[in-house]
C-alpha cells in the first residue's frame, strides 16, 4: 500500500486549534478551489505531514511529477470571459514542464479568474514567443497581489519541446554552480 493512501480507519478523535484570521481566510479559499470541506484539507495536510516525518527518506524528496524551477519572467495572462478578452502583466515566478507560479500586481482581492485562460511569455534567450493554454488550479488574491498556480495545456509539441529544452539547460547551470 502506498504511505499515502488512505486507511479505512473510523475516524474517532477530535482536535481543535487556534490560528489567526489570515490563514483560516487562506485555508477557506483553497477549500472553496479544490471543492473540499476545511476539515479534510487539514486533515489531508496533516497526515502527508506525519507520514513523511514517520518515512524521512520521503522528506527530502521533490512532491511534484515536475519540480518547478524559480525564475523571473514577464508574462501577459489573455482571460476570454463572455467574448471580452482581458489583459493582464504578470511575472511568472517559478516554472515546471507542466505548470507555473505567476504572481499579478494590482488586482483587487476580490478578483475571480476563470478556469481556463491563456500566457503569453518569452523564454530568455529565446526568439520564440509562447502562448500557452492554461487551467486555473490555485489563486491567492490579497492586498493588490494574486497568486496563481496554473497547469499547461499544451496545443502543440513545439511548445512543449522548449519549454522542456529552456528548464533542462538551467537545471544544467544550477547544478554546475552549486559545485
Amino acid at each position: 500500500m502506498n504511505i499515502f493512501e488512505k486507511k479505512e480507519t473510523r475516524k474517532n478523535t477530535k482536535i481543535s486549534f487556534r490560528t489567526d484570521d489570515e490563514t483560516l481566510a487562506q485555508l477557506k479559499s483553497i477549500c472553496r478551489i479544490e471543492n473540499r470541506t476545511t476539515s479534510s484539507l487539514i486533515e489531508n495536510i496533516l497526515t502527508e505531514y506525519v507520514l513523511l516525518h514517520d518515512n524521512s527518506s520521503l522528506v527530502e524528496q521533490e512532491k511534484r511529477l515536475s519540480p518547478r524551477k524559480k525564475c523571473s519572467i514577464p508574462a501577459v495572462l489573455l482571460i476570454d470571459k463572455d467574448n471580452k478578452k482581458k489583459y493582464y502583466n504578470s511575472l511568472i515566478k517559478s516554472l515546471s514542464t507542466n505548470s507555473a507560479q505567476l504572481v499579478l500586481k494590482n488586482i483587487s482581492s476580490t478578483e475571480k479568474f476563470i478556469k481556463d485562460f491563456f500566457i503569453l511569455f518569452n523564454l530568455p534567450k529565446s526568439d520564440h514567443p509562447l502562448l500557452l493554454p492554461c487551467q486555473l488550479i490555485r489563486q491567492n488574491c490579497r492586498e493588490n497581489e494574486c497568486m496563481i498556480i496554473c497547469k499547461f495545456n499544451f496545443s502543440n509539441s513545439t511548445d512543449c519541446e522548449i519549454l522542456l529544452k529552456y528548464l533542462q539547460k538551467n537545471e544544467f547551470i544550477e547544478i554546475n554552480d552549486k559545485k
